[in-house]
């Protein structure tokens, strides 16, 4: 396999099996502790029942811990079958972290605590992002209470290849044309990077290893001739070419990103509350993956609940070696969260943004470049 052929498709690649290594790491070592089960709002602070969020968190966690200590006692270490078994430990301890937002911390759905959980458990679990979490992603209207980035539209482009029959394999595509190739390449990487900056051009997403996916992308096209210029006029000729899901009608040049972008700005919750009353009946079913099912009973809203200030630290969700990433989220009047709006099925993750429809699939890419 020629090197040109990595070009276009490491950095989905790179990110895909950091998450694949994160998750033998955790069966090796028999230990969830990292990003995968990471309480992101560890007092509860601003919930409606925060005693009772933080006793939730610390229950479900023993009991996690527990079925791990019972996957040792029954199965060789190492095995197969104590790989799944652990695997399944996790995934319920993934699911059990939305379970006790869902219940006494309903009143911040929206915010960048809720999402982190939410994007953990499809990370953590090895799916694909989808609508069976409640209320993730967040709308694009979301005021109250919300992050001030969509960190669900961000986890959905970096996590995302391309469902189209074309572009996904430019050495293919390009039949040993360079030219072609990088062409084909540029349009490939600048898409996901563009649908993210045009919803957070100035936020610090570190902790989803953004910066790195866009470091990576540009030394994956230094030998672009030309530097990307298909995308001088905007993504007409990708989408016309390779049928490539820009949403955005910006488009942004991996190589020639304006100054500033990505930005630093620390993510921050808009005062006040997704909700102050549940949303639904009194009680919600909640089922997930692998055999998750919860009758959750929601708190009472308390009048002195609202999304404070919170303390963010753990290891990047993405891009592998990235290092531990410690962020502080602060209070802000508004919100800056972006224009997507979501549309899923079990299958795939849609995103709407300015009118148009995008599609994003997690897929084996492995299986789709045939390797």
């Amino acid at each position: 396999m020629s090197s040109k052929f990595w070009v276009g498709t490491a950095l989905t690649l790179a990110i895909l099996s950091s998450t694949a290594r994160a998750q033998t790491d955790s069966y090796q070592s028999n230990s969830f502790e990292g990003n995968f089960t990471t309480n992101w709002n560890p007092s509860g602070e601003g919930c409606v029942d925060p005693a009772g969020f933080v006793s939730c968190y610390a229950t479900q966690s023993s009991s996690s811990l527990s079925c791990m200590t019972a996957c040792a006692n029954s199965n060789k270490k190492g095995t197969s079958q104590y790989n799944i078994c652990v695997n399944e430990c996790k995934e319920l301890w993934l699911a059990n972290n939305v379970g006790c937002w869902i219940q006494s911390c309903w009143n911040q759905v929206y915010s960048c605590g809720y999402q982190l959980t939410a994007l953990s458990y499809f990370d953590g679990a090895g799916l694909p992002q989808d609508n069976s979490v409640p209320f993730y992603p967040p709308p694009g209207d979301a005021t109250a209470g919300a992050c001030s980035c969509n960190l669900g539209y961000v986890y959905g482009n970096l996590s995302a290849v391309s469902t189209s029959t074309q572009g996904s394999n430019c050495e293919v595509i390009s039949s040993g044309n360079s030219i072609q190739f990088y062409d084909c390449a540029c349009c490939q990487d600048a898409w996901p990077i563009s649908n993210i900056l045009a919803v957070c051009p100035k936020t610090d997403l570190s902790i989803l290893g953004f910066p790195a996916f866009v470091t990576q992308t540009q030394k994956a096209l230094a030998g672009s001739t030309d530097k990307c210029a298909i995308l001088t006029n905007g993504s007409a000729a990708c989408t016309s070419a390779y049928n490539f899901p820009f949403a955005a009608s910006s488009v942004y040049n991996p190589l020639t990103l304006p100054t500033g972008i990505p930005g630093n700005d620390n993510l921050y919750n808009s005062p006040g509350n997704a909700f102050s009353v549940f949303p639904s009946a009194a009680t919600l079913t909640l089922s997930l993956a692998p055999s998750y099912t919860s009758v959750i009973t929601p708190a009472s809203f308390l009048p002195t609940a609202s999304a404070d200030p919170q303390s963010i630290s753990g290891t990047a969700i993405l891009g592998g070696t990235t290092t531990a990433s410690s962020k502080t989220v602060g209070s802000a009047t508004g919100s800056s969260t972006g224009p997507a709006t979501t549309s899923s099925t079990k299958a795939n993750s849609g995103f709407r943004m300015e009118g148009n429809s995008v599609v994003l699939l997690l897929a084996a890419v492995v299986a789709v470049l045939g390797m």
